[in-house]
């Protein structure tokens, strides 16, 4: 392919969209129409361009497997999702009488097992699973099956990073082992002295980094980390994200590598000291999964260009934190009304606003909140959030009454996930 084609497809993706392989292919949105074979070579351009040091291609110190190197590309794109990061999400929180940072301090620690909770077990009655979780964490309940060892798990591994050691080597595997205790078979266990897996593992269609490799690619992850604590720099706010993606990406162990990988997000998020935003990526994700599942592959199939994954991650994170401010504006509004909204009515609330595509019915909204009850319960808790002022009832033949969002009062349009959805 002629420099020229190769020139304007990197110009076109350090603009104002990071574009996909299909959407460059097909360039009805990019206006560029690059051939699989064009492609191809697109990549190898970008991963030369990232060796040479190129000013918008940032490549990470960071051992890989299966390409040239790890990087991701610094346009306008992924600058103006970082400014809005900043100006979102870490100013917001440094307000410390803020009603965001004051519900974060109370209920993370909870919220975060409940989502890795749900992301593991696809557990869908939150009510219930709430209940259990208070049972078993705050009243000692006995352990009945597996389910109840995982949360036990998730709770001696998070008590484990918020004593905040160092991040390294011999650290990992006492949260692996946290995470892992009691709930692995046999053949999926490491050996004892091992610090990671003895074979080879794919991950759905990809395959995990070589066991033989493992050693080298992890110390590399550690020695980047330490770098960037000692010394700082522009990626150290991305470090969470980059340590996410790279144990995925390495796949350190026969089983529970995802759980591990996002724990090890929130315990370089403490590490930071609280400079930065407290993590709620987990339970972001089991509202997204198939866009987190795509934000992985595409940076899999792009030579690790972890600009995909990026992206997913700081749109997600300053949708749910405008999710949280449009939650506070609603407690004041209710608590005006003499309405009080339980924890629970707000987590279903805030389950219709990451999920809103449009107008919807009580079915809808069971599907949202990924909760079991009657239609009865459902209208219930609808009513009770139209009486609140954040839903109205919209006039319909149809006998199933309809919902919509008071767009009057969601202040904070959800920019990224459903802009559509959310436009008056």
């Amino acid at each position: 392919m002629e420099n020229a084609k190769l020139e304007k497809a990197l110009k076109v993706q350090l603009g104002k969209e990071y574009y996909t392989q299909k959407e460059l292919q097909y360039g009805n949105s990019a206006g560029v129409f690059l051939s699989p074979y064009e492609y191809k070579e697109f990549l190898d351009y970008k991963d030369s361009l990232a060796l040479e040091g190129h000013k918008n291609i940032h490549k990470l110190d960071l051992k890989t497997f299966n390409s040239k190197c790890i990087y991701y590309c610094k346009g306008e794109d992924l600058s103006c999702l970082l400014s809005s990061f900043f100006n979102v999400v870490i100013d917001d929180y440094i307000e410390h009488d803020s009603f965001l940072s004051k519900r974060f301090d109370q209920s993370i620690y909870k919220s975060r097992i409940y989502s890795e909770i749900e992301g593991t077990l696809n557990v869908e009655n939150v009510p219930t699973t709430r209940r259990r979780l208070k049972e078993l964490l705050e009243e000692d309940a006995p352990i009945k099956d597996t389910n109840d060892v995982i949360i036990k798990n998730m709770a001696h591994a998070m008590k484990f990073v918020e004593s905040k050691p160092k991040f390294c080597k011999e650290n990992l595997l006492i949260l692996y082992d946290y995470l892992s205790k009691d709930s692995l078979e046999e053949e999926n266990r490491l050996k004892q002295g091992d610090y990671y897996r003895y074979d080879t593992v794919d991950v759905g269609k990809y395959h995990g980094c070589p066991a033989s490799e493992i050693d080298d690619c992890m110390n590399s992850l550690f020695n980047y980390a330490d770098n960037l604590f000692k010394n700082g720099g522009e990626e150290l706010f991305l470090l969470p994200h980059i340590c996410h993606y790279y144990i995925l990406y390495i796949h350190p162990y026969f089983d529970f590598n995802g759980r591990t990988a996002r724990m090890v997000s929130y315990w370089i998020y403490l590490l930071l000291e609280g400079d930065y935003f407290p993590p709620i990526i987990s339970e972001a994700i089991n509202q997204t999964k198939s866009k987190y599942y795509s934000a992985i592959e595409y940076t899999r199939n792009n030579h690790n260009d972890m600009t995909y994954f990026l992206k997913y991650i700081f749109q997600l994170t300053i949708d749910y934190v405008l999710c949280y401010k449009n939650l506070e504006i609603v407690d004041r509004i209710s608590k005006n009304k003499d309405i009080v909204l339980t924890d629970t009515e707000l987590n279903y609330l805030k389950r219709i606003f990451i999920s809103y595509e449009g107008k919807f019915a009580y079915y809808d909204f069971l599907k949202y909140a990924k909760v079991e009850m009657s239609k009865q319960g459902a209208l219930k808790i609808l009513n009770k959030f139209v009486n609140c002022g954040v839903l109205v009832e919209v006039d319909t033949p149809s006998k199933n009454k309809i919902f919509d969002l008071n767009k009057g009062v969601i202040t904070y349009r959800l920019k990224f996930l459903n802009s559509k959805a959310y436009k008056k």
